[in-house]
Parts: structure tokens; C-alpha cells; sequence
């Protein structure tokens, strides 16, 4: 066994020290390569421009922004039919602002019980094990599979949506 001057490990150099004592059996050693990162040839990455970067960006965001832009032209288009259609507005903008004004009350509520280190680990524990058993029971459980697939599809049919 070789050793070269340039090793600086400690291992590899004692080992360098105690092949160089013993008399060399050329059948009992043998040399093991192992491969690093620095090895490896290297691989040219994909070649990109900066103008094709640009050309595949905006015309995935023009994609993106049309369907975004046809999905809230529907909204807003139902929400305006909806909002003629109604004989009682006032009610309707004191309910929403009701509803505002609740969610950021429970906002608050929440955010206070959050701080606190007990309650904040049992409400976590409490979220898990509430999950666990949702799991276990509507799907691991033959009949409760059925059972929540066809609750589900009467209330996706109810507000209009065909699974």
C-alpha cells in the first residue's frame, strides 16, 4: 500500500504507517474506491434566458389569470342576481357585519386561550385525537364508508354540485 504525503486525515495516516511496518502481502489488500460528490462529471443545467423564463412565466400567469379572472366575474355576477333578488337589505348588511363583528371577537377569544401553555397543548392534543377518531371511524370502518359517500353527495346535490 501506497501512501501519499498529501493525507491529512489521522486515520488514514496511521494506517499509512502501520501498512508501511508490515511486510507487504500483495494478495491480502486491496484497494477500495469510493466515489464523492467531487467525482462525479459534472452536469450542465438547463440553459434558460432570461427572455424564455419571462415568456414561460407570464404566459402561465396569464393561464392562471384568466381562469381567476372567469371565476370571480361568476361570483360577483351570482352575488349581484342574489342581491336584487332580495326584499330585505338592510337585514342582510346588519347580518354580515353581525358576522364580521363575531369573527373577530372569536379571533380574539381564541388568540388569548392560544397563549396560555396549558390550554394550548390540550386544545392541540384535543385537535389530534378528534382527527385520529374521524379518520378511524368514516374510513376504516366498512359501513360508515358508504355511509358518509352518500351524505356527502346529498349535500354536494343540495347546493347544486354533481360528484
Amino acid at each position: 500500500m501506497q501512501c501519499s504525503a498529501t493525507l491529512r486525515a489521522p486515520l488514514a495516516q496511521r494506517a499509512c504507517d502501520i501498512a508501511a511496518r508490515r511486510p507487504a502481502r500483495r494478495t491480502a489488500l486491496r484497494t477500495v474506491a469510493f466515489r464523492t460528490d467531487s467525482d462525479r462529471e459534472p452536469t450542465t443545467p438547463p440553459t434558460f434566458t432570461a427572455d424564455s423564463a419571462k415568456q414561460l412565466l407570464s404566459s402561465k400567469s396569464a393561464e392562471a389569470g384568466s381562469a381567476l379572472t372567469a371565476a370571480a366575474t361568476d361570483l360577483l355576477a351570482t352575488a349581484q342576481t342574489k342581491w336584487e333578488e332580495s326584499d330585505n337589505k338592510p337585514a342582510i348588511v346588519a347580518t354580515g357585519i353581525a358576522a364580521l363583528f363575531a369573527l373577530y371577537i372569536t379571533n380574539g377569544i381564541v388568540s388569548t386561550i392560544d397563549r396560555l401553555p396549558v390550554f394550548h397543548t390540550l386544545f392541540e392534543l384535543l385537535g389530534v385525537g378528534v382527527t385520529a377518531w374521524f379518520v378511524y371511524k368514516w374510513f376504516f370502518v366498512a359501513g360508515e364508508r358508504e355511509a358518509i359517500t352518500s351524505e356527502v353527495k346529498a349535500w354536494a346535490s343540495d347546493i347544486g354540485i354533481d360528484l
